[in-house]
């Protein structure tokens, strides 16, 4: 499978130009094809790199003090100001490799020029991995070359430096630079247009490869720009997708808040009903055995001290821990009535009562039979001098 899909835009807004699928070498894996990439190829691929129009950027030097690529590309705009016909704000800077003396190569874009780019790349499902100024893609040997791409003359000077000039205005352009002293004595020149530049000696390549198969050489062999930087950066860009999703994060952020402290609330709940339910277990074996007098565990203590009794009376342990559970429950939910005492022998459970009155007794009577497994019988009531209904009952479980 092919390492990368390399991609060049047409200048001028005008789409895609050609792709190329091509390995680590810069070879390709097949020929140049015009206009836009299958979805097919772009899912096979890991990388896809994008070659944007030379005439479109701008390449230029900076020197800034210091090592902060940050703070560089936060001086760069306002340091190269007074060579830009329009306003830095408008524009977008990023940063190739530091060379000596504190000097960086910079790139310079439209902002306006970015956006559509990305927005291109965007409807057809493309995540870039670079977006590199086709200039920088042109094959060097450490000097000048130039590759005539029709009417369109891409020239690297330099690692990082160059620019696209209409073939027309090619010679006039270097008529200008040996004025200033900046042509070069010689240039390598990769395409069929001859060319005429004066004082310059010109070598050229005899290469049948298409374009876009020249520049995936030169690409390979770097250094390249990558436009995605700071505010295009792949980092900002996930930014800018979550961004959206803030507040429904927040939300869930909240619930997941919300339901933890309702978690904790119920588990404290739980451990205060727990730790009741415990408390009446012990007080409960008190009252069933008042002789206990060491307490660790009531219910295996109660299990074995229902075993003697199985031993003793026959009865089962499972019919009174039954007919024990389904008692306590129905005297803890029926208010006013207090346990003094309990008893068990032969299969009844007898139990002193303190209740409030007498409807608070027989309410409790008719509870305990309700529920269909468990007869009640009060066999004494008494009113106290503090209007209190002392009773006794036996309950015992209903026989088939």
């Amino acid at each position: 499978m092919a390492e990368t899909l390399l991609i060049r835009l047409a200048p001028a807004a005008q789409g895609f130009r050609d792709w190329l699928l091509i390995d680590e070498q810069g070879q390709g894996r097949g020929p140049v094809q015009n206009g836009v990439p299958d979805i097919g190829i772009i899912h096979s691929v890991r990388r896809v790199v994008v070659l944007v129009p030379g005439s479109e950027v701008l390449l230029l030097e900076v020197q800034v003090p210091g090592r902060n690529r940050q703070r560089v590309l936060r001086a760069a705009p306002y340091v190269l100001e007074e060579q830009l016909a329009g306003d830095v704000e408008q524009l977008h800077f990023a940063l190739g490799a530091a060379g000596g003396d504190s000097r960086y190569p910079v790139a310079v874009v439209e902002r306006s020029r970015m956006d559509d780019w990305q927005a291109l790349l965007q409807e057809q499902g493309i995540s870039a991995t670079q977006l590199v100024p086709e200039t920088l893609a042109v094959p060097t040997d450490g000097g000048w070359s130039l590759l005539v791409d029709g009417s369109t003359v891409l020239v690297r000077s330099g690692d990082c430096s160059g620019f696209a000039v209409d073939g027309e205005n090619l010679a006039e352009l270097f008529a200008l630079l040996r004025v200033k002293e900046q042509a070069p004595e010689s240039a390598r020149v990769f395409g069929s247009l001859v060319l005429d530049l004066e004082g310059v000696d010109l070598d050229l390549v005899e290469d049948p490869a298409q374009p876009l198969e020249l520049l995936a050489r030169g690409y390979v062999q770097g250094p390249v720009i990558d436009l995605l930087q700071g505010n295009y950066s792949r980092r900002e860009e996930w930014g800018r997708m979550l961004r959206p999703w803030k507040a429904s994060a927040a939300l869930l952020l909240a619930g997941l808040v919300l339901a933890g402290v309702s978690t904790g609330v119920n588990y404290q709940r739980l451990s205060a009903q727990k730790a009741q339910l415990a408390a009446d277990i012990e007080a409960l074996y008190r009252q069933t055995f008042p002789n206990a007098r060491r307490i660790v565990n009531p219910r295996a203590q109660m299990e074995q001290q229902l075993k003697k009794l199985q031993r003793k009376s026959g009865v089962g342990s499972t019919d009174f821990l039954a007919m024990l559970a389904q008692t306590a429950n129905v005297i803890r939910a029926t208010k006013g009535i207090t346990v003094r005492g309990a008893s068990y022998r032969d299969g009844r459970l007898d139990l002193d009562l303190l209740a409030d009155n007498l409807q608070v007794l027989d309410k409790l009577k008719q509870d305990l039979v309700s529920g269909g497994k468990l007869n009640a019988e009060i066999q004494s009531a008494t009113t106290d001098k503090n209007q209190k209904v002392e009773s006794r009952m036996r309950v015992q479980g209903k026989t088939s």
